[in-house]
């Protein structure tokens, strides 16, 4: 995300972030698209989640309050990515217990739907228009 320092933060904000946002998006659906997607592909997934949301905190002062629920959003799909990355990481260390990588299997299934559903409820139709507008016209409330 460039910056221009020519601009306010406010300005900058209503025309990064919306592109940000959109970025955003086609990396979701990339990862949510049937089958289970690779750890690997996961894993950049959840960083991408994080990279945004720590951009949107960021900006949280020029959008006040109202950011909030859509950080909220973010967190909970950063947390089901983390549940996931966590069990897949276990699941290499106790290789071999095939007892443990049953019930880390099916943990893994549980997350990976967990992660589908709250990903389709995140991108339901119009949501990433919602997304770019609320980025590209919340913006201006900058505190001094």
């Amino acid at each position: 995300m460039k910056w221009k320092l020519s601009q306010s933060v406010a300005e900058n904000a209503r025309t990064r972030l919306p592109k940000l946002a959109e970025k955003y998006f086609l990396a979701g659906r990339k990862a949510a698209e049937q089958g289970e997607q690779s750890p690997k592909h996961m894993h950049r997934f959840r960083l991408e989640t994080k990279r945004f949301r720590y951009s949107l905190e960021l900006f949280r002062p020029v959008y006040g309050p109202s950011m909030d629920q859509h950080l909220q959003r973010l967190k909970d799909l950063q947390n089901v990515l983390g549940e996931l990355s966590d069990s897949r990481s276990m699941l290499d260390l106790f290789e071999g217990d095939k007892s443990l990588e049953a019930k880390l299997q099916r943990s893994i299934k549980r997350k990976w739907k967990e992660f589908r559903q709250q990903w389709d409820r995140f991108d339901t139709d119009g949501q990433l228009d919602s997304w770019r507008n609320y980025l590209k016209h919340g913006a201006g409330r900058v505190r001094r």
